[in-house]
């Protein structure tokens, strides 16, 4: 008997243990939580009261290293970047010199810490030039990719996605998710069933029908549910990773193909061969719809294998003399069935044992690529090879007109996907008000707010939809809601930090920096629209880095420049 009531109570109190441990790992969470938010607002901080000096560090030009001084000096204006690596290296978010690491030494030797290092010597204030030699980034690019940096090649963009890389692939190790605990939420969960064979049933049953024991354990396993109780770290996303999105529809039977998602660190843009363009006709051109002849359409395909077969089935009916066996007429009308049904449900499942035909005649299919998640921060790589016929590579040397504020709003997709017209854009606003009102409220928050409109409050189980929607002025619901009616048309703004120009030809050349110099205080304040400023601004400047030689230029002769690499950061 007594055994009986310990085996009735041990469901309680695991139940009991297990709040008690999830009551704790979410006060765990909650303060690593506030300490990361402390910790970000403090390099965010220290980065916003830093101030140039006379001078910056200039990079020592060892041997055709001007293409990594120059990515170095570019990645060091960038704001995100640095609060990024910060938080990778930095426990606390103080100043370097006073660092403390708790981790192994895999963090001294990494990649993100020798260009945090690096990128927070040059932006340090001087008052007299001075240069450094940057062997620290390029010994850790060494043993990370266990080879040389090539320096023949030289190229800026190239370096760029090295970096990038490293520093992607170092964090994907940083924050792995380490082995669970004994005591965690599966552990205690299985000390219970191993002593219950039929405490299973708790959890997975309503907590309506269960009595005090049940409804314990049902908040405990949703609490903690995957092992959730161990604390995560929060991992910080590299600033440059971006998100696109891809749609891909046939000409010919209207059949759009599942729209997909690619990762981004920058974006290479084609320069035409034109005496001068804009950056935002080349991300027109990136982004536009284009009309392919050498892409095979899934459905297509399922089409011609279709017809295929049934014209196989059909010899084989008539025909009195076929060698084919009852069963192999079987198997051919299954395969025929599992073709309608891909088409009818999924024309992208996979048709194990089932070659596909190639339509006899090619249909046209349209892509376009759109940004669907833009990143912090935001680099272009404008792509100057010439490649003609004989086999010579040339540079381009199109004067490329790059803003200093760009608006990104235009190339993302916002939120309405058409997958219907093949022609038309991915990602276009609805036809009408309308429709538009239609797709984001629902009728029951519509009906909600017709009556608040009218003055009254909407009462569930007093008022049905069909009392409500008989009122046909829907003018004091549009005069109340603008927003209903408007569609909200939000800027995705970057301001310039950095260009990166190479002066040359295609097989050699140099190449140097602009970055932009930090603004006094006050300079970055931004007023309310249509408010005029009582006193006009400085003129916004840069800094030109050539290796060693560091230089103040103004706005224009980094806008007239040929530019390379441009670097952009959101500007909120």
């Amino acid at each position: 008997m007594a055994s009986s009531s310990s085996n009735y109570h041990y469901p309680a109190l695991a139940a009991i243990t297990g709040i008690a441990l999830a009551a704790s790992g979410y006060a765990l969470s909650s303060s690593t939580s506030t300490d990361t938010r402390r910790r970000r607002r403090r390099i965010k901080s220290r980065i916003l009261r830093e101030r140039d000096g006379r001078y910056i560090m200039g990079l020592t030009n060892t041997g055709n290293s001007c293409f990594i001084n120059s990515v170095l000096q570019a990645l060091a204006t960038v704001t995100s970047l640095r609060s990024y690596l910060a938080e990778r290296v930095d426990e606390r978010g103080d100043e370097i010199e006073r660092i403390e690491f708790t981790r192994n030494d895999a963090v001294l030797e990494s990649v993100a810490y020798a260009l945090y290092t690096t990128i927070e010597m040059l932006n340090r204030p001087l008052a007299k030039p001075r240069t450094m030699t940057p062997t620290d980034i390029v010994h850790a690019l060494e043993r990370k990719t266990n080879g040389k940096v090539n320096r023949d090649q030289q190229d800026a963009q190239e370096l760029f996605q090295v970096i990038s890389h490293a520093l992607t692939s170092e964090e994907e190790v940083q924050y792995r998710d380490e082995p669970s605990s004994l005591l965690d939420a599966g552990a205690v969960r299985k000390m219970a069933i191993d002593n219950d064979p039929n405490f299973d049933h708790f959890e997975t049953s309503s907590v309506s029908s269960m009595g005090t024991t049940g409804s314990m354990w049902s908040c405990f396993s949703v609490s903690t549910a995957g092992g959730y109780l161990r604390t995560r770290p929060r991992r910080p996303k590299s600033p440059f990773t971006g998100l696109t999105a891809t749609k891909i529809s046939c000409m010919k039977c209207g059949y759009t193909a599942p729209i997909r998602h690619s990762t981004f660190d920058n974006i290479s843009l084609t320069i035409p061969q034109t005496l001068s363009c804009t950056l935002e006709s080349c991300i027109d051109t990136y982004t536009k719809v284009d009309v392919l002849t050498d892409f095979r359409c899934r459905k297509c395909m399922l089409m011609a294998t279709l017809d295929s077969l049934m014209e196989e089935l059909a010899k084989v009916s008539a025909s009195s003399e076929s060698m084919l066996s009852e069963e192999d007429k079987q198997e051919l009308k299954g395969k025929i069935q599992v073709i309608k049904d891909a088409m009818k449900y999924n024309v992208e499942a996979p048709l194990p044992g089932i070659p596909l035909t190639t339509p006899r005649t090619t249909s046209c299919t349209t892509k376009q690529t759109m940004f669907a998640n833009p990143p912090k921060s935001l680099c272009f790589h404008l792509s100057r090879s010439v490649y003609h016929p004989s086999g010579i590579i040339q540079k381009n040397h199109c004067n490329v007109r790059f803003p200093e504020y760009l608006d990104l709003a235009p190339y993302t997709t916002n939120g309405f996907l058409n997958t219907s017209d093949p022609a038309a854009s991915l990602s276009t606003p609805p036809p009408s008000q309308t429709s538009l009102s239609q797709s984001r409220i629902s009728r029951t928050s519509l009906v909600y707010l017709r009556n608040m409109a009218a003055g009254h409050r909407f009462v569930h189980g007093r008022d049905g939809l069909n009392v409500a929607l008989v009122n046909k002025d829907d003018d004091l619901v549009h005069n109340a809601l603008p927003s209903m009616t408007t569609p909200t048309v939000r800027t995705i703004p970057y301001r310039l930090t950095a260009v990166i120009v190479h002066y040359g030809n295609h097989d050699s050349g140099h190449f140097i920096t602009y970055r932009r110099k930090k603004l006094p205080t006050g300079q970055d304040v931004r007023r309310a629209p249509g408010q005029e400023d009582p006193a006009p601004k400085k003129p916004t400047t840069f800094w030109r880095c050539s290796d060693e030689l560091i230089e103040e230029v103004d706005l224009d002769t980094v806008l007239s420049s040929e530019a390379y690499m441009l670097f952009y950061e959101r500007d909120v």
